[in-house]
């Protein structure tokens, strides 16, 4: 029994929000309000009212039905087209950062997802965490004052953090390549400094998440990405949802254990799948791999790639051991390098099934793109907005 129902404010909230979702979802091709009638079972009054309402807000606007082929005619027996709505681009506008070690990127985002601006940085290796915010806040209220954004206008930031995230409580629990990046209310920090709603995501799990809804990869609903930038990182998206464990923290995928006498991993463990692809590389303080684009010697190149992919695949048996996802992908800095690692990783899982209950699973290799991931992260922005 439900001792808490809600309030007519409450239920009067949900129903807008309800309904902004469906215009905001159907925004490409338009949506009339008899088809929100029957998307939502509100009463015709009600969404006439809401519609009403968004409106005066700037949120929704009508367009052409002639901008949409075959449509049915659902509110006039006179053969008049249904007038359907969309969403304002600029309605609302969303922000998201990006950084690591070395790196910061912030961007700019309108309600349609179109990227406005962006703003790239260099960290400086020794730039503390407290650095690290400094420069965050500056940009985000540069990027801001350039495009003349109001303030009121901005549904919040997105952050794409490196290490392993804590979902619940909003903090970095661990990045050692970050001076004082432990145990770091990272959210909580910003949010009181820059009075902008924060939320927070592991960048490979932000990644991932768009590579699930905007990718060009096609995949049965459950989708596993490794990212192998400065570190070796994996993330999980099953049925459009970012897998957690059950502390509500991001996956370590890097830090699967392979042998405890291995070689040593930034995060002071021995023998983990990042230490092994680290140790492979011949430029470990650069991006992974990046060495090799234009390498001559094939034969070195194919050896490196070949000993890498017997580790991903180790870290691979294990994932679908767990959780038997049906696609991968494998990013680095480079498409070549991504493509060939994804090949000789397929080859060895088709090995593995011949002696093992590994199932098969496709996988497939790209260059890293920061959009796919800045795309995740306004996804995620707008939908808790939405709800």
């Amino acid at each position: 029994m439900n001792n808490n129902p809600m309030r007519a404010s409450e239920i009067r909230i949900h129903n807008i929000n309800m309904v902004l979702t469906q215009i905001y979802k159907n925004r490409d091709k338009g949506i009339s309000q008899s088809e929100l009638v029957s998307e939502t079972g509100l009463k015709a009054p009600t969404i006439f009212r809401i519609f009403n309402e968004l409106e005066k807000r700037g949120s929704i606007k009508a367009i052409k039905s002639s901008k949409v082929k075959n449509n049915i005619n659902k509110e006039s027996k006179k053969g008049r087209k249904p007038l359907l709505y969309t969403i304002v681009p600029n309605s609302v506008y969303s922000i998201t950062i990006e950084f690591y070690a070395g790196s910061l990127c912030i961007g700019l985002f309108n309600f349609s997802e179109e990227k406005i601006s962006e703003i790239d940085s260099s960290i400086d290796e020794n730039l503390e965490i407290e650095g690290v915010i400094d420069l965050m806040i500056s940009q985000v209220e540069e990027i801001i004052l350039d495009n003349k954004i109001k303030k009121e206008k901005i549904l919040g930031i997105s952050i794409a953090a490196p290490g392993q995230v804590d979902i619940i409580n909003r903090s970095v629990l661990y990045y050692p390549l970050i001076k004082g990046l432990v145990n770091y209310p990272l959210a909580e920090v910003l949010e009181r400094r820059l009075n902008l709603n924060i939320i927070i995501q592991n960048n490979c799990s932000a990644l991932a998440f768009g590579e699930y809804l905007y990718g060009d990869i096609e995949h049965d609903n459950s989708l596993f990405t490794f990212n192998l930038r400065r570190g070796v990182n994996g993330a999980l998206v099953h049925n459009g949802e970012i897998y957690q464990t059950i502390r509500g923290t991001t996956l370590e995928i890097g830090h699967i254990p392979i042998n405890f006498d291995g070689p040593k991993c930034t995060y002071s463990r021995k023998g983990c799948l990042q230490a092994y692809i680290l140790n492979i590389d011949t430029e470990p303080s650069n991006p992974i791999f990046s060495d090799l684009e234009d390498n001559p010697d094939k034969e070195k190149v194919d050896n490196i790639l070949e000993e890498a992919a017997r580790y991903l695949t180790f870290g691979m048996e294990a994932i679908i051991t767990f959780y038997s996802p049906s696609t991968f992908i494998i990013e680095t800095c480079s498409e070549k390098v991504s493509k060939i690692l994804a090949e000789k990783v397929q080859r060895n899982l088709e090995k593995s099934k011949e002696t093992s209950f590994i199932p098969h699973v496709s996988v497939y290799g790209k260059k890293y793109d920061k959009l796919i991931t800045q795309l995740g992260l306004v996804e995620l922005l707008i939908r808790n907005y939405l709800e």
